[in-house]
């Protein structure tokens, strides 16, 4: 189906020279860009709005936004995977956003949950509302923290930054030696800004990942990713494998009770509501105990149109009729 009024649409993404951070991978050697700047997976999507009859352009984040009024309707923030390269994109991309949200035009996630998702003490917020996380410590920025305590005390731990994306800045801690050696530089770490401290969990070294992808709050399709042997970190680009199927019953139940809880837990920051987001990648690690949230992505995740045949319909539909 054509739609009625074509629209001018802006997908946002990053430099070209990004992409060959991640691709192609081992695990789809022949899945690569035919049009950069656009990410070959967004490039199913955009190939759907334009055969649709939508007038579909790249923005690199960073863009002057003062000259996008003139020549876009709406804007869909995907792919900006470089604004975690250093403190200095993060604080610029985040300075792009408010200046992008300034101009009146419609941008998807709204701004409002782009900034929420993007700090992963937002984790804390859907615990609040009762919804199982990976268990997480979160140590405020200047605060203090004895890894080896915690080491001992969990049998090993993970490090993240509160602010970042694609494993940037995770730190595997197997052993109290390993923690203590490593508390010098947490330390510093937390000057420079928060971090999160969780037990490790050995199932995501079994079991893997579940990555669950809803358009409008409602599920789409599942992508089950497994690290390499002996790693921890999922990411294709860093060794992992993944597979496109259906998640088993246990993860998409905790996938669907997460996205259903995005409202209430984002309004505990504070007395704000928010419509549920156009898009978002919920991470699931099943463990004996069910499923636990490991994170809710709705700024830059890849959303893995080509796990299942008619997803990136399913989206434009949302972009021209839901969202409008």
């Amino acid at each position: 189906m054509i739609a009625a009024s074509s629209q001018r649409i802006g997908v946002v993404t990053s430099r070209p020279e990004k992409l060959a951070d991640y691709f192609p991978t081992a695990a789809e050697p022949d899945f690569i860009p035919t049009e950069p700047p656009f990410t070959p997976d967004d490039q199913l999507l955009v190939d759907e709005l334009r055969r649709r009859g939508h007038r579909v352009s790249a923005i690199v984040w960073g863009a002057d936004t003062s000259q996008l009024t003139d020549r876009f309707d709406r804007i869909i923030v995907r792919s900006p995977w470089d604004y975690m390269d250093s403190d200095e994109l993060r604080r610029g991309f985040l300075r792009w956003l408010e200046n992008l949200s300034a101009t009146g035009l419609c941008v998807e996630n709204e701004l409002p949950v782009m900034l929420w998702l993007m700090d992963k003490r937002y984790l804390l917020d859907f615990a609040a509302v009762g919804v199982p996380i990976v268990p997480t410590q979160l140590i405020p920025a200047g605060g203090s923290f004895a890894l080896e305590a915690f080491v001992e005390r969990h049998g090993a731990a993970v490090i993240k930054p509160a602010v970042s994306a694609a494993g940037a800045g995770l730190e595997f801690l197997p052993d109290c030696q390993t923690a203590r050696s490593f508390q010098h530089e947490f330390t510093g770490r937390c000057q420079r800004g928060a971090q999160l401290v969780q037990p490790f969990l050995p199932e995501i070294q079994t079991n893997g990942e579940w990555s669950l992808v809803y358009f409008g709050g409602d599920y789409s399709h599942g992508v089950h990713k497994l690290p390499g042997r002996g790693q921890i970190m999922v990411h294709a680009e860093r060794g992992g494998s993944l597979r496109f199927a259906d998640p088993p019953a246990v993860v998409r139940q905790m996938g669907n009770r997460a996205a259903a809880a995005v409202p209430q837990a984002f309004a505990k920051r504070g007395d704000r509501s928010c419509r549920m987001p156009l898009y978002l990648r919920i991470d699931i690690i099943e463990t004996a105990g069910g499923g636990l949230l490991s994170e809710c992505e709705g700024v830059e995740p890849e959303l893995f149109f080509r796990a299942r045949l008619g997803s990136a319909t399913r989206f434009a539909e949302l972009v021209e009729h839901s969202y409008l």
